[in-house]
């Protein structure tokens, strides 16, 4: 089974991104057993890679290919996470972006 969460994220402070990155939308496709095992990879990657959590913009939920044919990007993060176990898409934004700039 596949999940797709997204969440709003920023550079933790000791994150070498800190500086030039103002914050992004993560979506991730986790191939899990249930949405709290989902969460969990996709909360420790966010983690590992120096991020914060803002805000959750999508709870996880399952997702079949069908789904994501619409959007060639997303087919291909459902179809490496079907391979991988996880695919994460990050939409970044610079540190002095306007509120406008920024998606919630």
């Amino acid at each position: 089974m596949i999940y797709a969460m997204q969440y709003e994220l920023r550079p933790a402070p000791h994150s070498a991104d800190f500086a030039e990155i103002g914050g992004a939308i993560a979506t991730s496709f986790v191939r899990a057993d249930d949405a709290d095992a989902a969460l969990a990879v996709a909360l420790a990657y966010y983690r590992d890679g120096d991020w914060e959590v803002v805000v959750q913009e999508q709870p996880p939920q399952l997702v079949d290919r069908a789904a994501c044919e619409d959007d060639l990007e997303w087919l291909e993060a459902y179809d490496d996470a079907a391979r991988d176990g996880e695919c994460h898409l990050f939409h970044l934004w610079p540190p002095d972006a306007g509120e406008d700039d920024t998606v919630h």
